[in-house]
């Protein structure tokens, strides 16, 4: 994306992009006014109000179930969060929100700036080691490990001591995917994104009368399906890097790494949409 849809300046020295940080401004008040609205008066019989609360509140919580059933509500409160900053985020990007003049640049969607999508993948990351560690403590990194355990389980000597001598670039790798699994998260957003904004712009330059109405409507779909999307995937890593499968049998162990296969397989499909 060219520069000039950004407004650059500088905040404590640093630069900064004020057109997105003004949109994910935006993005935080209608979600605290929107919360605040709709959960105002709480009460046994639910009101039309709160029955749409808990509808939101029932399909995130359906993210954090469908990959970790009920030890999900551990973390809901951030998949929660994160699906609905970034459904917010997307939407705005459809308002004609870059009919406001500004000094430079255009109000367009957060989340098509590089910056938002990667601090995200990042809370993300912080989040499911900071998951791990608290579940398994110092031996959350024994999975680094993997698969040499099992590599040296009955050789000789010195089988064990060629398979650990030449194991080390494996340990690299399995550090590697723990960082590129925010990094596929990061660069899925960002482009979905990217490319609605480029096909919004064309649009209006090409047919301002009629095409935009499609492209919005087909970006409507891909907003909410990326928001899904980051925010099963990052249920689904948090919910491996946190499952202990000393507190299961053998069964359901292999039952529920079966169970994450199958979210993390359609995730992924829906991804590719």
């Amino acid at each position: 994306m060219s520069e000039n849809h950004f407004w650059e300046t500088q905040l404590l020295g640093l630069p900064i992009h004020a057109n997105t940080l003004i949109m994910v401004g935006a993005a935080m008040g209608v979600l605290l006014l929107g919360a605040t609205w709709l959960t105002a008066s709480m009460k046994l019989v639910p009101s039309r109000r709160q029955m749409i609360a808990e509808s939101i509140y029932g399909v995130c919580r359906g993210i954090t179930y469908a990959t970790a059933e009920a030890r999900g509500d551990k973390f809901l409160h951030y998949i929660g969060s994160l699906f609905l900053f970034i459904l917010t985020c997307n939407l705005m990007g459809q308002l004609p929100l870059r009919l406001i003049q500004l000094p430079q640049g255009e109000l367009m969607a957060a989340t098509g700036d590089f910056n938002v999508p990667a601090a995200l993948a990042l809370c993300t990351l912080v989040m499911y080691f900071s998951f791990g560690i608290k579940q398994k403590g110092l031996s959350y990194f024994s999975h680094y490990l993997s698969p040499l355990p099992m590599m040296i389980k009955g050789q000789p000597l010195v089988g064990q001591i060629a398979f650990i001598t030449f194991f080390w670039p494996f340990i690299f790798l399995n550090i590697l995917e723990d960082f590129t699994r925010p990094g596929s998260l990061m660069i899925r957003l960002f482009f979905n994104i990217l490319v609605g904004e480029i096909l919004s712009g064309i649009a209006m330059t090409v047919a301002p009368l009629g095409l935009p109405i499609v492209v919005i409507l087909l970006e409507l779909l891909v907003a909410f399906i990326q928001a899904y999307v980051f925010a099963i995937l990052s249920s689904v890593y948090i919910s491996l890097m946190s499952e202990n499968h000393d507190d299961h049998d053998e069964d359901h162990g292999h039952s529920a790494s079966s169970h994450h296969e199958a979210t993390l397989a359609l995730a992924n499909q829906t991804a590719s949409v």
